[in-house]
């Protein structure tokens, strides 16, 4: 009589084969992604600098991410630690993102859970498929750069919140849980992205609704929450006992500036928080129209499948509005859902009059938790046979959009671009042969080569052997040239270059100036491709030249070339 009862219990608790087959392919698959993704762009090689740095000298990482804005840095040694333990396991450049991507897997399989738990009519497959396909969660849980590492603690925060304040609670899991996975996730950003302020009033608002439950389980709450904090925190006190209060803060007041913003960001703010759950793929193809066309103009294959998953990301902000507007009788969970979305979407616009930074929707990720949750209620309110059917081919083409975009995108930015130089520099543990952190780093190690026995002159090194201006479609501008490593013994990195456009008479009409962003070898001759945005005024000549490169050690050392 008993047994089949036992049974469910036991397939209840034990997870299902098709989520553990699903789980590993997903992960493989963003896996790969991460590892498709930049590396050589200065944002991502400082945060792999900075644990490479402590693998290889030893030195305890006591800040992480640069804030550039502010020529400041966030104090804690976790960024460091979470890119640098890793190489200790395997000392390859593969590893840091073989941990990050497992960090993000668990957390994304954790949201999936429970959101499944919380909204059990939305079909389970769509949400764990979205989850981990969505162009936010690939672009910003896969590779390393610092906001990637925020999705762990963002999803364990928001966990706890749910499960913490009275008002959400499902009892999924208990309050005292909550309240430690909020007291470690907060620790976790604080080391991580400047965002984590963002965290304190969903805090303060679990922990002063909480109080119906008694001073007794309100203490127990605090001690759970700074005991939560404890584990992250340890790797932030060392920077302070290190540095003392005012220098261990890495200088990140600076960020402080309170100054009026314009109301209608508050729009812009709510797009781009929907955009979250959404398939926006503009923003990641590249950082201008020109380049994005270029790209596509070189890998036409993806046409179709980008114009799919582009008009999809554009209505589906717009749907999940509408349906915040809409009355529907989803119960209490649903109306206090969508009233939590509008109190976020006003917390991050009243943040922005006090620091610095533009609005930028990376500059509140962490409360992307919310929008996948409040998209998933969506998804029930349309939910139907053919609704599926739509779903699952949206979903399709999104994954194979991204599967495309991963193998167009490796050999152009990835660390397959230029793979020797990253191994080579964590193979002889020597991180100045991939580059140095910023000049305002503290204790971030040498800013710049010095080394008198290696003299250096990148305007006289790096020669430009050939280059050719080619004017493609809406006055794109498309240079050919060919770069000469002429210096022995230094090898150079982010080749800066300006090009000058000049009018019949010789005039200058304009001038610009990038970066080129990859590692020049000793005696290296390459040929690269530029694209130099749109050119609207007519010209007569141009004119493409190296002005400055970082120099960095070759990526065999000395005694071993020789």
């Amino acid at each position: 009589m008993h047994s089949t009862p036992d049974r469910r219990r036991r397939s209840s608790v034990s997870p299902p084969g098709w989520t553990i087959g699903l789980v590993s392919a997903l992960f493989v698959f963003r896996l790969l992604f991460g590892l498709s993704s930049e590396l050589f762009f200065e944002d991502e090689t400082q945060i792999f600098l900075i644990g490479l740095r402590y693998y290889a000298t030893g030195h305890w990482p006591f800040f992480g991410a640069d804030v550039v804005w502010t020529k400041s840095e966030i104090p804690g040694a976790l960024q460091g630690l979470l890119v640098g333990l890793p190489l200790h396991v395997l000392p390859i450049p593969e590893a840091p993102y073989i941990l990050l991507n497992l960090l993000s897997a668990v957390a994304l399989a954790a949201e999936a859970w429970y959101i499944c738990a919380r909204v059990p009519s939305a079909p389970r497959w769509l949400v764990w498929g979205w989850l981990f396909t969505i162009p936010w969660t690939l672009q910003f849980s896969t590779h390393i750069i610092n906001p990637s590492y925020v999705l762990p603690a963002a999803v364990a925060f928001f966990i706890g919140f749910l499960e913490a304040a009275p008002a959400f609670r499902r009892g999924l899991v208990p309050p005292t849980i909550g309240f430690a996975l909020m007291g470690a996730a907060l620790l976790w950003v604080m080391q991580i992205h400047m965002s984590w302020p963002l965290l304190l009033p969903y805090l303060a608002y679990a922990g002063f609704t909480s109080r119906r439950d008694g001073a007794r389980r309100l203490a127990v709450y605090a001690l759970a929450c700074a005991g939560g904090a404890i584990i992250p925190g340890a790797a932030l006190v060392p920077t302070w006992l290190h540095f003392g209060w005012h220098t261990g803060l890495g200088a990140v007041l600076r960020n402080l500036h309170v100054h009026l913003v314009n109301p209608l960001i508050v729009v812009t703010t709510l797009a781009r928080f929907f955009s979250f759950a959404s398939l926006e793929i503009v923003r990641f193809i590249a950082t201008d129209n020109a380049k994005r066309m270029e790209f596509f103009l070189r890998h036409r294959f993806l046409i179709p499948l980008a114009i799919v998953v582009w008009a999809i990301g554009i209505a589906q902000p717009v749907w999940m509005l509408i349906e915040w507007f809409r009355h529907r009788r989803a119960g209490v969970e649903w109306n206090r859902l969508r009233w939590l979305v509008a109190c976020s979407v006003l917390l991050v616009y009243a943040s922005y009059w006090f620091v610095m930074e533009p609005p930028q929707a990376h500059a509140f990720y962490v409360l992307a938790p919310i929008a996948w949750l409040f998209a998933a209620w969506c998804w029930t309110f349309v939910d139907g046979p053919r609704a599926r059917v739509a779903a699952g081919v949206v979903l399709a083409a999104n994954i194979a959009f991204h599967a495309g975009l991963a193998w167009a995108q490796a050999p152009e930015k990835s660390l397959y671009k230029n793979r020797a130089p990253v191994a080579a520099a964590v193979r002889f543990k020597q991180p100045e042969m991939l580059a140095h952190r910023r000049a305002f780093a503290v204790d971030g190690g040498p800013a710049a080569l010095v080394d008198p026995s290696r003299p250096y002159d990148p305007t006289r090194d790096v020669q430009v052997t050939q280059s050719v201006l080619h004017i493609g479609i809406a006055g794109s501008l498309n240079w050919s040239v060919v770069v000469h490593n002429a210096n022995p013994r230094v090898a150079f990195r982010d080749l800066l270059y300006v090009t000058t456009y000049r009018d019949e008479s010789g005039r200058t009409i304009d001038e610009r100036h990038e970066f080129i962003k990859d590692i020049f070898e000793p005696g290296e001759t390459r040929a690269v491709t530029v694209n130099d945005r749109f050119m609207r005024a007519r010209f007569a000549s141009a004119g493409f030249r190296i002005v400055a490169a970082e120099a960095l050690l070759p990526d065999v050392p000395s005694n071993v070339r020789e």
